[in-house]
């Protein structure tokens, strides 16, 4: 089921003023003595003390629908330099009680003299519970150990943050039962109870929770001891091995659960009692994994159990808490659902959490700094696992898709920064939780651990996690060890670079762009230039690992370092020093399998034999550089920067015989970018044909003649192919996706049995399905979403399927209906209705013009959102010239009415005059002025004679205006066929 974003953001808006009101709690305690202590600046603990040893107890009654909950904290801790006062965090916790003992000199675990001359006060914007002397004289000395005693309540949170409860109805009863679970990452261990909450305060954690003997505990560790009570029961659990804060979990629940013990680990898989069977696939692909880890690095699992638990409400998909995984439900169970690539997401995801107890689990960051080595790792080897456990899934090419494709298009649509990256706030700790952390990150690890040979990669993982295990590291931690293991193997002995993996890889880590490298042969004197530049304009610079492929040596299976191009803008080197032989007339490839994370661009003769041999027979190109190629030139088409036109739609022609899908993949983009910009132009239908020839056999392939036993990537890319041919008019495209929709939508058809590939396309089928539908249908269909419960999937289908449809009334009946003043589903606030708009403004051409008209009879409403200016001016971007003068109009009015009510004063609205005004459009103007003739002659050539003539004459009656009536209609016709579909450009 999709669930539009805006849906997703009103159920979590509820939890707000429960925490609002909770926040208080712990700010009672702020009364200080000492000024100094409540102005205290950094957000980081100082290292004068450390946490030797945790015993928590907490105790609920979550099963009588009580939200509140007790614990007793006891810390013992040693004071590592002296000083007048012991900081640790606590937030939200109420009723604080604290009590100090110095610990027995000789025998540490004997408490000793209470100590009655403390008191404690609280720093809110830091979180901060500190512990000191009434008398600023006092001090704690340093080697000393103390036991801190803290008791203390708190109030369970309806979000996952700290300890969060989550109701159950039980189907069979009709009764509702209450579920507690925690999320302790990366700093809610301090909801739960006072701590050192960083990953650098690492400590041991004896667990004792207190609950309803109808339900049951689980925690990292397995149980030590049952304390039956009547009505309550005191579960208790062994202690843990050192560890961080942000990994310390429990669930109480009265969850079923179904188990297997391999090589001495027990691993359960906990549900409610109506999906116990369901997670048996789960426990399965577990056993495996933790197996094929421990033998892959060499380091066995750690504790005695690894348990995996369903919860229906979860932070993020799942999170990796040692020995006790927590997962959203349909992350981990299997629903029935066929689809492959579901259920090869649903392993990837569990075996994800699974690397984690090895990345972060096993060896942790010391500072959120690192956390790419954390999820870097879990992401990369996830996939690699995967794909050694289901070869025949192809699980690497899905990374491509998945991963790779993402964190090579990241600087276009998110803020950049560095993998290394020092946060201190929470807000921003959250924050590099992001496509960098997961994605970019992993691109690079892959690229060290083909280019340093894998053997080798692995060996100085396997160091790492054997010297650092139960410990905390930095990036350079990890450096080494590799830097160990290659220097132990020997396989470049006489290469300077095998001394400097330091370099090397800070070189990537400390870097904020990507490198595009320049490939220019000089056919005369046997010589290749290598040009290295950031994709933007930022002087950056890497150590880069170069491998070859060649029409000579034509193989793509080594991908370790042939040349390691040092970080200088130009690099000058001769065949005979690269060890390549080549002709005139040869083809070369750089980055073989694309294991690099750099773009790689050619000269233009080079191009042009490339794109002679994969006419001839594509296939000596491995698949993964056939992809990219048009990967790496997409960045030039879109900037204007190709050298020549033509070599592209050269490389384009080979595309007819092309049956992977990971090539397709990547064609799918620069093919909507070219519709785009030559949408409306006389050279549009010509376009249209060419394309339609290259994508029939694989839309026939995919959507015809379907295999059942499919690859998993074959289902992944379907979508691609699907809204590519469809764009292009295909007539089998474009009657399956009409049919698909009004089976779906008024005939009710079940998906699973009949249209076995809904899962993983539906969102694009019903977009191209409601966007071809008739206004009898139209209507029809927003009778339906009258009609139609409004917390159900087929509900949210509805609303997203219609922002699809071209007709410009429909379009603004579906706005009022959405976000309008009298709007009949209040599902948006302002800020999330003007995000929406902007989407859809985005993604929809057809749209954009109905957008201007609806805001233009509805800014008095919109304008008071705090991202209305902002994403105003974002959309006008891409302002056609022709409505220049509406938009003046339109701008003034906003502003005098922005004025009058004192709207976000701070907001400027763009101005008229700005160059930012119409700037993408502008591109495209500029892109046709200097492509459009080369385009068009090019097509002319390629096509048949008598249908480009045909196509040709029809073009010219639109591009001239003759019969102008008919050429309009015919250009409107064209943007109902054509428009939709495209994606997200900023």
């Amino acid at each position: 089921m999709f669930t539009p974003c805006f849906i997703f953001l009103l159920i979590m808006a509820p939890g707000l003023s429960q925490e609002a009101e909770t926040a208080k709690a712990t700010e009672a305690t702020t009364a200080s003595p000492y000024p100094h202590i409540l102005s205290r600046q950094s957000l980081r603990l100082p290292n004068d003390t450390y946490p030797l040893s945790y015993q928590l107890h907490i105790s609920s009654n979550i099963h009588l629908g009580d939200l509140s909950f007790s614990g007793n904290a006891t810390i013992d801790i040693e004071i590592r330099r002296s000083t007048n006062e012991i900081v640790l965090h606590a937030k939200n916790l109420s009723d604080i009680q604290i009590t100090l003992r110095l610990l027995d000199s000789v025998n540490h675990e004997s408490a000793g003299e209470l100590l009655d001359y403390v008191t404690h006060s609280y720093v809110p914007h830091a979180t901060f519970l500190i512990i000191h002397p009434i008398m600023n004289y006092q001090a704690f000395e340093a080697g000393q150990r103390y036991r801190l005693q803290i008791s203390y309540t708190g109030l369970m949170g309806t979000q996952p943050k700290g300890l969060y409860w989550m109701p159950y109805e039980e189907e069979i009863t009709n009764r509702t039962t209450y579920v507690a679970a925690t999320q302790s990452e990366p700093t809610y261990a301090r909801l739960i109870f006072p701590c050192y909450d960083e990953p650098g305060f690492k400590s041991n954690y004896s667990i004792k929770l207190t609950h309803s003997s109808s339900l049951v505990a689980v925690s990292n560790m397995p149980v030590l001891e049952l304390q039956n009570q009547g009505e309550l029961t005191t579960t208790t659990f062994q202690t843990t091995p050192i560890m961080s804060t942000y990994l310390v979990a429990f669930v109480i629940s009265n969850f079923e659960h179904i188990s297997e013990t391999y090589r001495g680990v027990t691993q359960s898989i906990y549900s409610s009692s109506t999906c116990k069977d369901k997670g048996r696939s789960a426990l399965k692909n577990a056993v495996q994994t933790v197996a094929a880890l421990e033998d892959y690095f060499g380091v066995s699992y750690s504790l005695p159990k690894l348990d995996h638990v369903a919860l229906k409400k979860n932070q993020g998909a799942a999170m990796e808490n040692w020995g006790l995984i927590t997962f959203k439900e349909d992350s981990l169970l299997a629903h029935g659902v066929t689809d492959r690539h579901k259920r090869i997401k649903n392993m990837l995801m569990q075996n994800h959490e699974i690397s984690h107890q090895w990345f972060g689990n096993l060896v942790s960051p010391e500072w959120w700094t690192y956390v790419w080595i954390n999820e870097g790792f879990a992401t990369y080897f996830s996939y690699l696992i995967t794909d050694m456990l289901h070869p025949e899934d192809h699980v690497m090419d899905i990374f491509m898709k998945d991963e790779a494709e993402h964190a090579f298009s990241y600087s276009n649509f998110f803020d950049v920064r560095p993998m290394t990256y020092y946060v201190e706030t929470e807000a921003d700790i959250m924050n590099v939780f992001d496509i960098i952390s997961y994605k970019r990150s992993a691109c690079v690890i892959k690229m060290f651990h083909h280019a340093f040979h894998q053997k080798t990669f692995v060996r100085g993982i396997s160091h790492y996690l054997k010297k650092f295990q139960y410990s905390v590291v930095n990036e350079l931690d990890l450096f080494d060890a590799i830097q160990a293991a290659i220097l132990e193997d020997a396989l470049f002995p006489q290469q300077t670079w095998s001394h400097k993996i330091r370099d090397i890889m800070l070189s990537w880590t400390h870097s904020e762009w990507l490198p595009i490298v320049s490939v220019i042969r000089n056919y005369e004197n046997d010589t290749i230039t290598f040009r290295q530049r950031s994709i933007h304009s930022k002087s950056e610079h890497w150590w880069i690992p170069l491998n070859f492929a060649s029409a000579q040596s034509p193989s793509f299976d080594n991908t370790h370092v042939e040349y390691f191009m040092p970080p200088l803008m130009e690099h000058t080197l001769s065949l005979e020093e690269l060890n390549l032989k080549l002709a005139g007339s040869d083809w070369l490839i750089v980055n073989k399998q694309q294991t690099g994370f750099y773009h790689v661009l050619y000269d233009t003769d080079n191009l042009q034999a490339i794109a002679r041999q994969l006419q001839q027979n594509h296939t000596v190109i491995h698949a993964i550089n056939r992809a990219a190629l048009f990967q790496d030139l997409a960045p030039q088409v879109e900037r204007n920067e190709i050298e020549s036109v033509d070599v592209l739609f050269d490389l384009f022609k080979y595309l007819e015989f092309e049956d992977d899908l990971a090539p397709w993949s990547q064609v799918a983009d620069t093919m909507e970018f070219l519709d785009c910009k030559l949408f409306g132009t006389t050279t549009y239908s010509l376009f249209k044909q060419f394309v339609r020839r290259l994508v029939t056999p694989i839309y026939l392939r995919l959507f015809q003649n379907q295999d059942a036993n499919e690859a998993a990537m074959d289902v992944l890319v379907r979508s691609d192919i699907l809204l590519l041919a469809c764009r292009m008019d295909l007539a089998e495209c474009l009657d399956y996706t009409h049919r698909v929709a009004a089976d779906y939508f008024f005939k009710k058809v079940n998906f699973e049995s009949d249209y076995p590939d809904y899962y993983t396309i539906h969102d694009s089928v019903l977009c191209m399905g409601v966007s071809h539908m008739n206004h009898e249908e139209f209507t029809q269909l927003i009778d339906l979403l009258h009609a139609t419960d409004r917390n159900t999937a087929f509900f949210d289908d509805i609303i997203y399927s219609l922002r699809c449809t071209k007709n410009h009334r429909h379009l603004l009946h579906y706005f009022n209906l959405l976000v309008g003043e009298n709007s009949t589903y209040q599902l948006m606030d302002e800020r999330e209705s003007m995000l929406y708009l902007s989407y859809v403004y985005k993604s929809n051409m057809a749209a954009r013009s109905a957008i201007w008209h609806f805001i233009d009879h509805n800014y008095k409403l919109l304008c008071r959102a705090p991202n209305f200016v902002q994403l105003f001016n974002d959309m006008a971007e891409f302002l056609p010239a022709r409505q220049k003068a509406f938009f003046a109009t339109l701008r003034q009015n906003i502003d005098m009415y922005r004025q009058l009510e004192h709207l976000n004063p701070n907001h400027t609205l763009i101005d008229i005059n700005s160059r930012r005004v119409g700037k993408k459009m502008r591109n495209s103007e500029e892109f046709l002025d200097k492509f459009e003739h080369q385009i068009h002659n090019w097509l002319l050539k390629e096509l048949p004679p008598s249908e480009s003539e045909q196509l040709y004459a029809a073009s010219l009656a639109v591009g001239n205006g003759s019969n102008r009536p008919t050429s309009l209609l015919r250009v409107a016709r064209r943007m109902v066929q054509s428009a939709i579909g495209v994606k997200l450009r900023f």
